[in-house]
């Protein structure tokens, strides 16, 4: 689906209500038109704009991972073993429905992908991995890095002044 955002040109006013609900996505909108100084209706319709054109693709709670009682956070470095663009979305959509992968970024450089994965134990993301391996994705070669510690994450974008599109 092809994005609307590219129509949609972002004022300071808009700046204003992005940057409101990066750093509280549960504010009313009542409260939300209060903040950035504009009337509930205007920010409303403001609201609805962004969201039908993709600039907001959602609103979520985010979890604290000692919820899980356990699990591991792991980077994963993917190389894949061909660069077709059909291997990489035949890898794209295989992905898709892992849920043990909670993102996944196609990066330039020495590798072709970054995931962030989540795993129960190592013995469980282990297997995940060997699972990835056996049902032929392309994967040529992965890197492991576990996570020990977060020290900072889900930060906001930062927002800056309205440039042409």
């Amino acid at each position: 689906m092809k994005s609307k955002l590219n129509t949609v040109r972002l004022d300071a006013w808009d700046l204003r209500i992005l940057s409101e609900l990066q750093a509280d996505g549960r504010v009313s909108k009542s409260e939300l038109a209060k903040r950035v100084h504009l009337s509930a209706s205007a920010c409303s319709e403001r609201l609805r704009i962004l969201e039908a054109a993709g600039a907001i693709e959602g609103y979520y709670a985010r979890l604290s991972p000692a919820l899980t009682g356990g699990v591991i956070f792991v980077m994963v470095e993917v190389v894949l073993d061909r660069h077709r663009l059909e291997d990489q979305r035949h890898f794209e959509t295989a992905i898709q429905g892992i849920p043990e992968i909670l993102d996944c970024w196609a990066v330039g450089g020495r590798v072709d992908y970054l995931m962030r994965v989540a795993a129960p134990s190592m013995a469980a993301y282990q297997e995940l991995m060997e699972g990835l391996l056996q049902v032929g994705l392309g994967i040529d070669q992965y890197y492991s890095l576990v996570v020990t510690k977060s020290v900072k994450s889900n930060s906001p974008i930062p927002l800056s002044a309205p440039r042409e599109r």
